[in-house]
């Protein structure tokens, strides 16, 4: 066995626990009018999720979490530098819809969102 080669004991598992890490590459809109970029379901629990965003040059944009498809948790701002968010939720419903949803209010580049999705419990 390698030495840097690990066993790990197992634990909750993500349908998608990487994101790209290239900004470029994040999901993205230009749209002047909200638009879903990100969607995960979860189930009951505490959870923390890591939103990341970015807006391309010039460019001045929101992005905003929903619950369940209209119960607003949370909206944070995109501009030239990268920002990170965590956010903590209560989840009591399965399956629980979170979706992020971005726009962009001036400029003429793309903001752009990264998330992941933390189990707490």
């Amino acid at each position: 066995m390698s030495e840097f080669y690990r066993p790990v004991s197992p634990g909750p598992a993500l349908g998608e626990p990487f994101a790209p890490a290239r900004p470029s590459d994040w999901p993205g809109t230009e749209s002047t009018a909200w638009e879903p970029l990100l969607r995960a379901f979860v189930t009951p629990g505490r959870v923390r999720l890591i939103v990341e965003t970015v807006a391309g040059a010039g460019t001045v944009g929101r992005v905003r979490l929903l619950i369940d498809g209209d119960s607003l948790a949370t909206e944070l701002g995109a501009g030239e530098d990268v920002t990170r968010e965590m956010v903590e939720l209560d989840i009591e419903d399965e399956p629980t819809e979170i979706v992020l949803e971005g726009l962009r209010q001036s400029g003429s580049g793309t903001v752009r969102v990264a998330a992941f999705v933390l189990p707490l419990s």
